[in-house]
Protein backbone atom coordinates (compact mmCIF):
# COMPACT_ATOMS: atom_id res chain seq x y z
CA UNK A 1 0.00 0.00 0.00
CA UNK A 2 2.76 2.25 0.68
CA UNK A 3 4.59 1.35 -2.42
CA UNK A 4 1.53 2.21 -3.67
CA UNK A 5 0.91 5.60 -2.97
CA UNK A 6 4.59 6.46 -3.30
CA UNK A 7 4.27 5.54 -6.71
CA UNK A 8 0.67 7.58 -7.53
CA UNK A 9 2.41 10.77 -5.89
CA UNK A 10 5.83 10.52 -8.42
CA UNK A 11 3.24 9.70 -10.90
CA UNK A 12 1.10 13.03 -9.98
CA UNK A 13 4.50 14.65 -9.57
CA UNK A 14 5.32 14.08 -13.36
CA UNK A 15 2.05 15.26 -14.43
CA UNK A 16 2.62 18.52 -12.82
CA UNK A 17 5.70 18.95 -14.57
CA UNK A 18 4.88 17.87 -17.94
CA UNK A 19 1.88 20.24 -17.55
CA UNK A 20 4.38 23.06 -16.73
CA UNK A 21 6.47 22.24 -19.64
CA UNK A 22 3.80 22.06 -21.76
CA UNK A 23 2.62 25.87 -20.83
CA UNK A 24 5.89 26.99 -21.34
CA UNK A 25 6.26 25.51 -24.64
CA UNK A 26 3.19 27.21 -25.63
CA UNK A 27 4.01 30.63 -24.39
CA UNK A 28 7.85 30.54 -25.67
CA UNK A 29 7.75 28.09 -28.49
CA UNK A 30 4.69 28.09 -30.27
CA UNK A 31 3.00 31.34 -29.31
CA UNK A 32 1.52 33.26 -32.65
CA UNK A 33 2.90 36.21 -31.98
CA UNK A 34 6.76 35.18 -31.48
CA UNK A 35 9.26 36.27 -34.10
CA UNK A 36 10.07 32.44 -34.66
CA UNK A 37 6.52 31.38 -35.46
CA UNK A 38 7.49 30.21 -39.32
CA UNK A 39 10.50 28.13 -37.83
CA UNK A 40 8.77 26.23 -35.18
CA UNK A 41 5.69 25.33 -37.29
CA UNK A 42 7.01 22.41 -38.44
CA UNK A 43 7.94 21.21 -35.05
CA UNK A 44 4.44 21.65 -33.98
CA UNK A 45 2.80 19.76 -37.07
CA UNK A 46 5.48 16.93 -35.91
CA UNK A 47 4.77 17.05 -31.95
CA UNK A 48 0.80 17.12 -32.97
CA UNK A 49 2.12 14.16 -35.24
CA UNK A 50 3.94 12.34 -32.23
CA UNK A 51 0.96 13.04 -30.03
CA UNK A 52 -1.44 11.41 -31.89
CA UNK A 53 0.14 8.37 -33.37
CA UNK A 54 1.14 7.72 -28.75
CA UNK A 55 -2.67 8.17 -28.26
CA UNK A 56 -3.03 5.37 -31.20
CA UNK A 57 -0.60 2.99 -29.92
CA UNK A 58 -2.23 3.42 -25.83
CA UNK A 59 -5.37 2.81 -27.13
CA UNK A 60 -4.41 -0.42 -29.00
CA UNK A 61 -1.99 -1.51 -25.85
CA UNK A 62 -4.98 -0.78 -23.90
CA UNK A 63 -6.92 -3.27 -26.26
CA UNK A 64 -3.98 -5.85 -25.70
CA UNK A 65 -3.96 -5.86 -22.38
CA UNK A 66 -7.92 -6.33 -21.98
CA UNK A 67 -7.81 -9.28 -24.65
CA UNK A 68 -4.87 -10.47 -22.48
CA UNK A 69 -6.80 -10.10 -19.03
CA UNK A 70 -10.06 -11.34 -20.31
CA UNK A 71 -7.98 -14.52 -21.55
CA UNK A 72 -6.44 -15.02 -18.10
CA UNK A 73 -10.33 -14.32 -16.65
CA UNK A 74 -11.50 -16.84 -18.80
CA UNK A 75 -8.68 -19.19 -17.58
CA UNK A 76 -9.71 -18.74 -14.15
CA UNK A 77 -12.81 -19.10 -14.30
CA UNK A 78 -12.58 -22.61 -16.31
CA UNK A 79 -9.92 -23.67 -13.27
CA UNK A 80 -13.11 -23.48 -10.65
CA UNK A 81 -15.00 -26.00 -12.18
CA UNK A 82 -12.77 -28.68 -12.96
CA UNK A 83 -13.60 -32.09 -14.73
CA UNK A 84 -12.09 -35.15 -14.88
CA UNK A 85 -12.51 -35.28 -18.88
CA UNK A 86 -10.02 -35.41 -21.98
CA UNK A 87 -12.24 -32.83 -23.50
CA UNK A 88 -11.73 -30.18 -20.44
CA UNK A 89 -8.21 -30.76 -20.14
CA UNK A 90 -7.82 -30.12 -24.47
CA UNK A 91 -9.89 -26.98 -23.44
CA UNK A 92 -7.29 -25.99 -21.12
CA UNK A 93 -4.63 -26.67 -23.31
CA UNK A 94 -6.01 -24.25 -25.90
CA UNK A 95 -6.67 -21.78 -23.76
CA UNK A 96 -3.60 -21.85 -22.01
CA UNK A 97 -1.81 -21.89 -26.01
CA UNK A 98 -4.37 -18.81 -26.85
CA UNK A 99 -2.83 -17.14 -23.75
CA UNK A 100 0.55 -17.62 -24.71
CA UNK A 101 1.08 -16.60 -27.93
CA UNK A 102 -1.17 -13.23 -27.62
CA UNK A 103 1.34 -12.64 -24.74
CA UNK A 104 4.43 -13.89 -27.25
CA UNK A 105 3.27 -11.63 -29.51
CA UNK A 106 2.51 -8.77 -27.86
CA UNK A 107 6.23 -9.15 -26.18
CA UNK A 108 8.00 -8.85 -29.87
CA UNK A 109 5.60 -6.14 -31.08
CA UNK A 110 6.81 -3.90 -27.91
CA UNK A 111 10.68 -5.16 -28.26
CA UNK A 112 10.38 -4.36 -31.72
CA UNK A 113 9.19 -1.09 -30.98
CA UNK A 114 11.86 -0.22 -28.21
CA UNK A 115 14.25 -1.14 -30.57
CA UNK A 116 13.31 1.06 -33.06
CA UNK A 117 12.79 3.57 -30.03
CA UNK A 118 16.44 2.94 -28.76
CA UNK A 119 17.80 3.67 -32.32
CA UNK A 120 16.04 6.63 -33.06
CA UNK A 121 17.07 7.81 -29.40
CA UNK A 122 20.77 7.52 -30.34
CA UNK A 123 20.34 9.36 -33.77
CA UNK A 124 18.88 12.24 -31.35
CA UNK A 125 22.17 11.89 -29.07
CA UNK A 126 24.29 11.88 -31.42
CA UNK A 127 22.39 15.15 -33.59
CA UNK A 128 22.28 16.73 -29.90
CA UNK A 129 26.17 16.77 -29.15
CA UNK A 130 26.95 18.04 -32.72
CA UNK A 131 24.88 20.77 -31.96
CA UNK A 132 26.27 21.32 -28.62
CA UNK A 133 29.92 21.43 -30.33
CA UNK A 134 28.28 23.62 -32.47
CA UNK A 135 27.36 25.69 -30.18
CA UNK A 136 30.26 25.60 -27.62
CA UNK A 137 32.68 26.36 -30.92
CA UNK A 138 30.36 29.45 -31.69
CA UNK A 139 30.26 30.30 -27.83
CA UNK A 140 34.11 29.99 -27.85
CA UNK A 141 34.64 32.20 -31.09
CA UNK A 142 32.24 35.09 -29.78
CA UNK A 143 34.29 34.48 -26.30
CA UNK A 144 37.47 35.20 -27.89
CA UNK A 145 36.68 38.35 -30.07
CA UNK A 146 34.81 39.26 -26.75
CA UNK A 147 38.31 39.17 -25.03
CA UNK A 148 40.39 40.91 -27.26
CA UNK A 149 38.14 43.75 -27.50
CA UNK A 150 37.87 44.15 -23.83
CA UNK A 151 40.45 46.10 -21.60
CA UNK A 152 39.62 44.01 -18.46
CA UNK A 153 39.25 40.22 -19.39
CA UNK A 154 39.48 38.97 -15.95
CA UNK A 155 35.78 40.60 -15.45
CA UNK A 156 34.19 37.54 -17.70
CA UNK A 157 33.74 34.19 -16.46
CA UNK A 158 33.64 31.32 -18.81
CA UNK A 159 30.32 31.53 -21.15
CA UNK A 160 30.05 28.21 -22.28
CA UNK A 161 31.04 24.84 -20.75
CA UNK A 162 30.64 21.48 -21.25
CA UNK A 163 27.70 20.13 -19.29
CA UNK A 164 30.13 16.68 -18.27
CA UNK A 165 32.21 19.15 -16.46
CA UNK A 166 29.57 20.56 -14.41
CA UNK A 167 28.59 17.01 -13.76
CA UNK A 168 30.31 14.62 -10.56
CA UNK A 169 32.99 12.62 -11.61
CA UNK A 170 30.68 9.01 -10.47
CA UNK A 171 28.31 10.06 -12.71
CA UNK A 172 30.11 10.69 -16.35
CA UNK A 173 32.42 7.79 -15.30
CA UNK A 174 28.77 5.51 -15.03
CA UNK A 175 26.98 6.90 -17.96
CA UNK A 176 30.44 6.41 -19.99
CA UNK A 177 31.21 2.93 -18.75
CA UNK A 178 27.34 2.04 -19.80
CA UNK A 179 27.59 3.32 -22.88
CA UNK A 180 30.56 1.72 -23.81
CA UNK A 181 30.11 -1.65 -21.99
CA UNK A 182 26.40 -2.03 -24.47
CA UNK A 183 23.97 -0.77 -22.22
CA UNK A 184 22.35 -1.54 -18.46
CA UNK A 185 22.82 -5.13 -19.60
CA UNK A 186 26.10 -5.29 -20.53
CA UNK A 187 25.35 -5.74 -24.08
CA UNK A 188 23.66 -9.14 -23.18
CA UNK A 189 19.58 -9.98 -24.15
CA UNK A 190 17.27 -8.92 -21.54
CA UNK A 191 15.84 -12.07 -20.34
CA UNK A 192 19.53 -13.89 -20.06
CA UNK A 193 20.49 -10.58 -17.70
CA UNK A 194 17.67 -10.98 -15.95
CA UNK A 195 18.21 -15.17 -15.56
CA UNK A 196 21.62 -14.07 -14.57
CA UNK A 197 20.18 -11.16 -11.91
CA UNK A 198 17.77 -13.75 -10.33
CA UNK A 199 20.66 -16.64 -9.58
CA UNK A 200 23.12 -14.05 -8.55
CA UNK A 201 20.89 -12.48 -5.78
CA UNK A 202 19.44 -16.22 -5.15
CA UNK A 203 23.15 -17.38 -3.93
CA UNK A 204 23.53 -13.52 -2.73
CA UNK A 205 26.33 -12.92 -5.40
CA UNK A 206 28.70 -16.16 -4.14
CA UNK A 207 30.70 -17.28 -6.90
CA UNK A 208 29.11 -20.46 -6.96
CA UNK A 209 26.14 -19.25 -8.66
CA UNK A 210 28.04 -19.47 -11.78
CA UNK A 211 28.14 -23.37 -11.39
CA UNK A 212 24.09 -23.46 -11.33
CA UNK A 213 23.55 -20.24 -13.93
CA UNK A 214 25.52 -21.99 -16.73
CA UNK A 215 22.90 -24.39 -17.92
CA UNK A 216 20.14 -22.07 -17.94
CA UNK A 217 22.01 -20.37 -20.29
CA UNK A 218 22.83 -22.55 -23.07
CA UNK A 219 23.82 -19.47 -25.39
CA UNK A 220 27.01 -17.99 -23.35
CA UNK A 221 30.40 -19.98 -22.79
CA UNK A 222 31.33 -20.16 -18.83
CA UNK A 223 34.27 -17.09 -20.10
CA UNK A 224 31.15 -15.18 -21.37
CA UNK A 225 29.51 -15.52 -17.70
CA UNK A 226 32.59 -14.62 -15.82
CA UNK A 227 33.20 -11.75 -17.52
CA UNK A 228 29.33 -10.34 -17.28
CA UNK A 229 29.91 -11.11 -13.45
CA UNK A 230 33.29 -9.08 -13.74
CA UNK A 231 31.33 -6.14 -15.60
CA UNK A 232 28.50 -6.32 -13.53
CA UNK A 233 30.57 -5.84 -10.13
CA UNK A 234 32.00 -3.11 -11.82
CA UNK A 235 28.51 -1.94 -12.92
CA UNK A 236 27.18 -2.11 -9.10
CA UNK A 237 30.30 -0.12 -7.67
CA UNK A 238 29.52 2.55 -10.12
CA UNK A 239 26.24 3.09 -9.44
CA UNK A 240 26.61 2.93 -5.96
CA UNK A 241 29.65 5.37 -6.47
CA UNK A 242 27.15 7.46 -8.41
CA UNK A 243 23.94 7.55 -5.98
CA UNK A 244 26.17 8.85 -3.09
CA UNK A 245 27.99 11.47 -5.77
CA UNK A 246 24.48 12.38 -6.67
CA UNK A 247 23.48 12.48 -2.73
CA UNK A 248 26.25 14.77 -1.76
CA UNK A 249 25.67 16.98 -5.09
CA UNK A 250 22.25 17.41 -3.91
CA UNK A 251 23.68 18.45 -0.35
CA UNK A 252 26.42 20.34 -1.92
CA UNK A 253 23.42 22.16 -4.29
CA UNK A 254 21.44 23.23 -0.94
CA UNK A 255 24.56 24.85 0.72
CA UNK A 256 25.43 26.84 -2.61
CA UNK A 257 21.79 27.57 -3.30
CA UNK A 258 21.77 29.67 0.43
CA UNK A 259 25.21 31.03 -0.14
CA UNK A 260 23.99 31.48 -3.29
CA UNK A 261 21.03 33.61 -1.98
CA UNK A 262 23.15 35.06 0.50
CA UNK A 263 25.75 36.26 -1.69
CA UNK A 264 23.48 37.39 -4.16
CA UNK A 265 21.76 39.52 -1.76
CA UNK A 266 25.00 41.21 -1.08
CA UNK A 267 25.82 41.71 -4.63
CA UNK A 268 22.20 43.39 -5.38
CA UNK A 269 23.65 45.32 -2.09
CA UNK A 270 26.71 46.10 -3.96
CA UNK A 271 25.40 46.44 -7.45
CA UNK A 272 23.76 49.05 -6.20
CA UNK A 273 27.11 51.00 -4.94
CA UNK A 274 28.34 50.54 -8.31
CA UNK A 275 27.94 53.31 -10.75
CA UNK A 276 29.29 51.39 -13.55
CA UNK A 277 26.57 50.20 -16.48
CA UNK A 278 29.37 48.14 -17.96
CA UNK A 279 30.21 46.31 -14.33
CA UNK A 280 26.28 45.80 -13.75
CA UNK A 281 26.21 44.56 -17.66
CA UNK A 282 28.70 42.14 -17.22
CA UNK A 283 27.83 40.68 -13.89
CA UNK A 284 24.30 40.33 -15.25
CA UNK A 285 25.56 38.31 -18.33
CA UNK A 286 27.88 36.28 -15.98
CA UNK A 287 25.04 35.49 -13.52
CA UNK A 288 22.61 35.01 -16.76
CA UNK A 289 25.33 32.22 -17.75
CA UNK A 290 25.95 30.66 -14.18
CA UNK A 291 22.39 30.31 -13.99
CA UNK A 292 22.13 28.74 -17.22
CA UNK A 293 24.64 26.14 -16.95
CA UNK A 294 22.98 25.03 -13.75
CA UNK A 295 19.89 24.92 -15.21
CA UNK A 296 21.66 22.62 -17.44
CA UNK A 297 22.98 20.77 -14.86
CA UNK A 298 19.80 20.38 -13.19
CA UNK A 299 18.56 18.79 -16.28
CA UNK A 300 21.04 16.58 -16.76
CA UNK A 301 20.59 15.31 -13.16
CA UNK A 302 16.66 15.12 -13.05
CA UNK A 303 17.54 13.47 -16.28
CA UNK A 304 19.62 10.48 -14.45
CA UNK A 305 17.24 10.44 -11.82
CA UNK A 306 14.65 9.87 -14.09
CA UNK A 307 16.41 6.51 -16.05
CA UNK A 308 17.14 5.32 -12.46
CA UNK A 309 13.24 5.53 -11.86
CA UNK A 310 12.56 3.55 -15.31
CA UNK A 311 14.71 1.52 -14.33
CA UNK A 312 13.83 0.61 -11.23
CA UNK A 313 10.14 0.26 -13.41
CA UNK A 314 11.92 -1.63 -15.49
CA UNK A 315 13.16 -4.03 -12.62
CA UNK A 316 9.77 -4.08 -10.88
CA UNK A 317 7.93 -4.94 -13.90
CA UNK A 318 10.30 -7.49 -14.70
CA UNK A 319 9.79 -9.27 -11.34
CA UNK A 320 6.21 -9.49 -11.62
CA UNK A 321 6.31 -11.16 -15.39
CA UNK A 322 8.79 -13.47 -13.70
CA UNK A 323 6.43 -14.05 -10.77
CA UNK A 324 3.24 -14.14 -13.28
CA UNK A 325 5.35 -16.86 -15.63
CA UNK A 326 6.07 -18.54 -12.47
CA UNK A 327 2.34 -18.83 -11.73
CA UNK A 328 1.58 -19.86 -15.13
CA UNK A 329 4.58 -22.69 -15.28
CA UNK A 330 3.37 -23.83 -11.58
CA UNK A 331 -0.75 -24.08 -13.08
CA UNK A 332 0.84 -26.15 -16.60
CA UNK A 333 2.03 -28.06 -13.88
CA UNK A 334 -0.93 -28.90 -12.40
CA UNK A 335 -2.95 -29.52 -15.06
CA UNK A 336 0.35 -31.44 -16.59
CA UNK A 337 0.01 -33.49 -13.06
CA UNK A 338 -3.71 -34.06 -13.60
CA UNK A 339 -3.22 -35.87 -16.95
CA UNK A 340 -0.87 -38.37 -15.76
CA UNK A 341 -3.25 -38.88 -12.98
CA UNK A 342 -6.26 -39.06 -15.18
CA UNK A 343 -3.92 -41.26 -17.70
CA UNK A 344 -3.22 -43.76 -15.10
CA UNK A 345 -6.62 -44.05 -13.91
CA UNK A 346 -7.78 -44.89 -17.55
CA UNK A 347 -5.14 -47.10 -17.76
CA UNK A 348 -5.89 -48.94 -14.16
CA UNK A 349 -9.46 -48.91 -15.48
CA UNK A 350 -8.21 -50.74 -18.89
CA UNK A 351 -6.74 -53.38 -17.01
CA UNK A 352 -9.49 -53.98 -14.66
CA UNK A 353 -11.76 -54.67 -17.43
CA UNK A 354 -9.08 -56.85 -19.14
CA UNK A 355 -9.05 -58.99 -16.26
CA UNK A 356 -12.32 -59.15 -15.74
CA UNK A 357 -13.02 -60.31 -19.37
CA UNK A 358 -10.61 -62.26 -18.81
CA UNK A 359 -12.23 -63.74 -15.88
CA UNK A 360 -15.45 -63.98 -17.82
CA UNK A 361 -13.80 -66.05 -20.47
CA UNK A 362 -12.32 -68.35 -18.09
CA UNK A 363 -15.89 -68.84 -16.42
CA UNK A 364 -17.30 -69.43 -20.04
CA UNK A 365 -14.88 -72.01 -20.61
CA UNK A 366 -15.20 -73.73 -17.38
CA UNK A 367 -18.90 -73.71 -17.91
CA UNK A 368 -18.40 -74.84 -21.99
CA UNK A 369 -15.99 -77.73 -20.54
CA UNK A 370 -18.76 -78.71 -18.26
CA UNK A 371 -21.86 -78.67 -20.98
CA UNK A 372 -19.15 -80.50 -23.81
CA UNK A 373 -18.78 -83.40 -20.92
CA UNK A 374 -22.59 -83.03 -20.43
CA UNK A 375 -23.29 -83.49 -24.26
CA UNK A 376 -20.88 -85.75 -24.59
CA UNK A 377 -22.14 -88.09 -22.44
CA UNK A 378 -25.96 -87.36 -23.93
CA UNK A 379 -24.46 -88.10 -26.74
CA UNK A 380 -22.77 -91.74 -25.92
CA UNK A 381 -25.70 -92.33 -24.14
CA UNK A 382 -27.73 -91.68 -27.27
CA UNK A 383 -25.08 -93.64 -29.79
CA UNK A 384 -25.11 -97.03 -27.16
CA UNK A 385 -28.34 -96.57 -26.69
CA UNK A 386 -29.05 -96.51 -30.81
CA UNK A 387 -26.44 -99.39 -31.07
CA UNK A 388 -28.60 -101.81 -28.66
CA UNK A 389 -31.67 -100.89 -30.43
CA UNK A 390 -29.71 -101.62 -33.78
CA UNK A 391 -28.36 -104.93 -31.88
CA UNK A 392 -31.47 -106.02 -31.40
CA UNK A 393 -32.68 -105.31 -34.33
CA UNK A 394 -30.29 -106.97 -36.10
CA UNK A 395 -30.99 -110.61 -33.48
CA UNK A 396 -34.69 -110.20 -34.29
CA UNK A 397 -33.90 -109.66 -38.57
CA UNK A 398 -31.65 -112.99 -37.78
CA UNK A 399 -34.51 -114.46 -35.49
CA UNK A 400 -37.02 -113.84 -38.30
CA UNK A 401 -34.66 -115.17 -40.65
CA UNK A 402 -34.50 -118.57 -38.77
CA UNK A 403 -38.02 -118.47 -38.82
CA UNK A 404 -38.70 -117.93 -42.22
CA UNK A 405 -36.00 -120.73 -42.70
CA UNK A 406 -37.50 -123.00 -40.39
CA UNK A 407 -41.20 -122.38 -42.29
CA UNK A 408 -39.62 -123.39 -45.12
CA UNK A 409 -39.01 -126.59 -44.16
CA UNK A 410 -41.57 -128.78 -45.23
CA UNK A 411 -44.01 -130.17 -42.79
CA UNK A 412 -46.69 -132.74 -43.03
CA UNK A 413 -50.60 -132.31 -41.33
CA UNK A 414 -53.01 -134.39 -41.50
CA UNK A 415 -57.00 -132.44 -42.59
CA UNK A 416 -59.52 -132.03 -40.21
CA UNK A 417 -62.52 -130.14 -41.85
CA UNK A 418 -64.62 -130.73 -38.71
CA UNK A 419 -62.63 -128.79 -36.81
CA UNK A 420 -63.94 -125.62 -38.24
CA UNK A 421 -67.67 -126.29 -36.94
CA UNK A 422 -66.28 -127.12 -33.06
CA UNK A 423 -66.70 -124.20 -30.52
CA UNK A 424 -63.78 -122.50 -29.84
CA UNK A 425 -62.09 -122.61 -26.45
CA UNK A 426 -63.58 -119.40 -25.87
CA UNK A 427 -66.87 -119.94 -27.03
CA UNK A 428 -66.93 -122.75 -24.15
CA UNK A 429 -65.68 -120.82 -21.60
CA UNK A 430 -68.46 -118.05 -22.00
CA UNK A 431 -70.81 -121.18 -21.56
CA UNK A 432 -69.95 -121.81 -18.27
CA UNK A 433 -72.40 -120.95 -15.52
CA UNK A 434 -70.44 -118.43 -13.17
CA UNK A 435 -73.92 -117.78 -11.09
CA UNK A 436 -75.22 -114.23 -11.03
CA UNK A 437 -72.83 -111.16 -11.05
CA UNK A 438 -75.33 -109.13 -9.57
CA UNK A 439 -78.64 -107.96 -8.43
CA UNK A 440 -81.65 -106.82 -10.16
CA UNK A 441 -83.27 -106.53 -13.67
CA UNK A 442 -80.64 -106.93 -16.44
CA UNK A 443 -81.55 -105.10 -19.48
CA UNK A 444 -78.36 -104.99 -21.47
CA UNK A 445 -75.89 -107.70 -21.46
CA UNK A 446 -72.58 -107.00 -22.55
CA UNK A 447 -71.07 -109.47 -25.42
CA UNK A 448 -68.85 -109.51 -27.23
CA UNK A 449 -69.52 -109.47 -31.23
CA UNK A 450 -70.61 -112.63 -33.55
CA UNK A 451 -67.68 -112.83 -36.78
CA UNK A 452 -70.93 -113.01 -39.16
CA UNK A 453 -69.19 -116.32 -40.09
CA UNK A 454 -70.40 -117.54 -37.00
CA UNK A 455 -73.47 -115.80 -36.96
CA UNK A 456 -76.97 -118.46 -37.22
CA UNK A 457 -75.08 -121.42 -35.97
CA UNK A 458 -76.55 -122.07 -32.84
Amino acid sequence: QTKKFELLREIHKLDVQIQALEREKLTHIFCKKSDYRDDFGPMEEEEIKLTDDRKTEKVKIKQQLEKMSYLIKRFQRELRDVKSTPEFVEKLKSIMEEIEGTIHAFKEQQRAKYDELMRSEKTLILELQQLERKFEAWSQASRTNHVTSQTTPSLLPTIAKDISKDLPPEVVAFDKFVHQSGGHQGGWDEQDHQTFLRYRNMYKGRIVFLDHVKPSLPTHSETEIREHESWFQEYSFLSESKKYAIKKWREKKEVEDKEDAISQVQGELDAKKEETKRQITADEKAERMKQINAWRVQKELEKVMKEEQKIREDLDKKRQQEQERQQQLETKRKVVEFQSQKQIEEELLVMIEEERKQEEAERKREVLAKEIGRFRNRDMKYLYEKLDKERVKEEKKKEKAKKIEAMKIQVEATRDPSRLFKPTAGWNERLKDHGPSGGGQVFKMPHRAVPSWRQGML
